[in-house]
């Protein structure tokens, strides 16, 4: 009887070994390297995967937002892992053999559809999701914020990563300046 709860209790204190924390990640913010971070608290290794949506423009290619991912957690070496996703999530994450997805929360209507999603990843793969809230400092950040920021030439400091803040907004407002001009 003891030994058996034992094994359940040390089951229960394993780490989770992998987690994948998907998004389009366009581009990264610091709402996004905080979930990572917290998530990498949590799981011995985080795959950030970049979720492609051909219905979705983007003002960053994959690569790009990959090369920006790989900056911002490079201190986390191995530990965190960067991939690009081009079809549906609960498809790659078997692929991967994870059981596990991160999702950040910012807001109740974040957490409405999220909701809904992981009960259909659930239902249809087994694959669990764990809710991170987004820090108090962090819960206005959002990519779109940050384009819109970038497109009326203001800098992102509190919103992007220091390493990449400069070609982010450098990025973005020649985007921005590029499509006005064709207008």
């Amino acid at each position: 009887m003891i030994a058996r709860s034992i094994r359940r209790f040390s089951s229960l204190a394993a780490p989770l070994r992998t987690a994948i924390y998907a998004g389009s990640f366009d581009p990264p913010s610091v709402g996004h390297l905080d979930i990572i971070e917290r998530s990498l608290n949590i799981v011995d290794k985080l795959i950030v995967g970049v979720a492609i949506n051909p219905a979705k423009k983007y003002c960053f290619t994959v690569d790009k937002r990959k090369e920006f991912l790989r900056k911002i957690t490079s201190p986390f070496g191995e530990r965190a892992e960067i991939e690009e996703i081009s079809g549906l999530v609960i498809k790659f994450a078997k692929e991967k053999n994870v059981s596990l997805l991160i999702r950040g929360i910012r807001s109740h209507a974040d957490l409405d559809a999220e909701i809904a999603m992981a009960y259909t990843n659930k239902r249809i793969s087994g694959v669990d999701t764990l809710f991170l809230l987004a820090r108090e400092e962090h819960v206005h950040v959002a990519s779109s914020t940050i384009r819109v920021l970038a497109s009326h030439e203001t800098r992102l400091p509190n919103f992007v990563p220091e390493e990449i803040e400069e070609e982010v907004y450098d990025g973005l407002f020649k985007i921005y300046h590029k499509n006005c001009a064709n207008q």
